[in-house]
């Protein structure tokens, strides 16, 4: 037991790569440095370039019967960089590995680009395209497991890491550039379906001054990190 525990301290340093993101483009390595044998300090760099919406077909399956929603959920695409700082507690006393609870802080930039769609009276499709861009921080507690195959090589399995954070305010603007024929009824009606877009805890407020359309989106940063598997290598 001694000696299995001297070998555990001995490789202090655990870098990693994240596996399971890549199937969603977003890359994230990770550091961990041991600090004891039951604890450890890890700082993660997470990025994800030109991105598809998370979860898109389960968005797909609710809202693609709205050939707008369909629309909007195919070309919306995100740019998004996070930087997490966490302190491992591993229960069992053997860092790096076995089951451990972590309190997370993390923060986030992330640029949004998306094509918002729709048809007024005159029946000819109208496209613009809106950007944003917003900054947040947030803090959570992760449950995980690590594994140390031999003195080197390792996984990292991230099951459950619920986050709450900051308030967002993102501001969409974007312009149509079939304006001229939209009807003052037309004007009304884009107001009221951007306005009443139901995203849960998130209030949207539009503003029209055509061509140019600016969307105000207030709410939490709030989310999950789950199921994320991690390649390691200790040293």
């Amino acid at each position: 037991m001694a000696t299995a525990q001297a070998q555990v301290l001995t490789n202090r340093t655990v870098v990693k790569f994240n596996l399971s993101g890549v199937v969603i483009k977003s890359y994230t390595a990770q550091y961990e440095r041991v600090l004891n044998r039951h604890s450890s300090i890890t700082l993660s760099a997470s990025h994800s370039p030109n991105a598809p919406l998370p979860f898109k077909q389960t968005l797909l399956n609710l809202y693609g019967d709205n050939q707008d929603a369909n629309r909007a959920i195919n070309s919306t695409l995100f740019t998004k960089s996070i930087g997490t700082l966490e302190y491992r507690f591993y229960l069992a006393g053997h860092a790096p590995t076995g089951w451990y609870v972590a309190p997370f802080a993390r923060y986030i930039k992330m640029d949004i680009d998306q094509d918002y769609t729709y048809t007024p009276s005159d029946g000819i499709l109208h496209r613009a395209n809106l950007k944003a861009s917003f900054n947040a921080g947030g803090a959570g507690v992760l449950l995980g497991y690590q594994w140390l195959f031999g003195k080197r090589v390792g996984l990292d399995l991230w099951l459950l890491g619920p986050f709450y954070g900051t308030n967002i305010k993102a501001v969409f603007k974007g312009e149509d550039p079939l304006w001229p024929s939209l009807k003052p009824a037309d004007k009304v009606k884009l107001k009221n379906d951007i306005d009443n877009a139901k995203l849960p805890l998130y209030t949207v407020q539009s503003t029209l001054a055509l061509p140019l359309i600016t969307v105000n989106l207030d709410g939490l940063y709030y989310g999950v990190r789950a199921f994320g598997l991690a390649l390691a290598y200790s040293f």
